[in-house]
């Protein structure tokens, strides 16, 4: 298994896998990755893509550089990723699965950057998988709510916020998940047990969008 990141310390941190440089945005930097992943291992059979950014914030104040920031990272990264690790992950009849997000499927407020970046990892899922499923290629994207991860530190209200826009945003199971529940999902969709699933965009949010 390869981790990549920005700071390959930070992948070594998983412990037990080959960690590597990678900087989603640099399409020469993904292109790397893939082939120093090829081989190290001899092919690719699963490409997990989970770099992401965000925050909240009111439309009317969002920089365009934080726009740009938020797409670049959420979405053209996973593209290029994906683009990057096509050929090795045809070869070997392999998944796909990116981190998209309930906010890519339902509109949250002070969040547009974020929301449309993981609308768009959804419809990029479902065009790989139609696209790429004749060949043996699965694509699917795990779409969670809250998850108990330094991640969430980032999504602090605007001081101006509405409390009555978040008044359907909780989830039946009233708490944020484990990385280990998230986790699972995307080794099962990555699985040969997930053999038919394809295009699907999983909900893993406590019923939040039932």
């Amino acid at each position: 298994m390869v981790a990549t990141d920005l700071d390959p310390g930070a992948a070594r941190a998983a412990g037990g896998v080959l960690a590597m440089p990678c900087d989603v945005v640099d399409p020469a930097s993904c292109a790397e990755a893939v082939a120093a992943t090829v081989d190290e291992l001899g092919g690719l059979h699963v490409l997990v893509n989970i770099a992401g950014v965000g925050s909240f914030a009111s439309t009317r104040d969002l920089s365009l550089a934080e726009w740009d920031r938020t797409i670049a990272v959420n979405l053209t990264g996973t593209f290029l990723m994906c683009q990057a690790a096509l050929t090795p992950l045809v070869a070997a009849r392999g998944a796909i699965v990116n981190m998209a997000s309930v906010s890519g499927l339902r509109a949250l407020p002070y969040n547009a950057a974020y929301t449309a970046s993981k609308g768009g990892v959804v419809m990029l899922t479902k065009a790989l998988a139609v696209e790429f499923g004749r060949v043996g290629l699965r694509v699917n994207c795990v779409c969670p709510s809250s998850v108990a991860t330094d991640f969430l530190r980032g999504f602090e209200y605007p001081s101006d916020a509405d409390p009555s826009l978040f008044s359907l945003r909780g989830s039946v199971i009233q708490r944020a998940a484990t990385p280990d529940e998230i986790a699972c999902v995307i080794a099962f969709l990555a699985s040969d047990e997930a053999a038919m699933v394809t295009g699907a965009a999983y909900t893993v949010d406590g019923g939040a969008t039932a």
